[in-house]
C-alpha cells in the first residue's frame, strides 16, 4: 500500500510539473520574439535577414 501513496505522490507532482513547463514555454514564445538576441549576456540585433548569422548591432 506504501508503494501506490508513492506513485500517487510521484504522478501528481510531474503533472503540475509538466502543466508549469507547458505554461511557461508559452509565456516565453508569447513575450520573446523582438528583434535583438541575447546569447550569454551579448545583445545583437540582424542587420541581415538573409544572412545566416546576426552582426553585433552598431552604437
Amino acid at each position: 500500500m506504501n508503494i501506490y501513496i508513492l506513485a500517487r505522490r510521484f504522478s501528481i507532482i510531474t503533472l503540475f510539473a509538466a502543466i508549469f513547463a507547458i505554461t511557461f514555454s508559452a509565456v516565453v514564445v508569447h513575450e520573446g520574439g523582438g528583434g535583438a538576441q541575447s546569447h550569454f549576456g551579448a545583445s545583437y540585433t540582424c542587420l541581415e535577414r538573409n544572412g545566416n548569422f546576426c552582426a553585433p548591432s552598431v552604437r
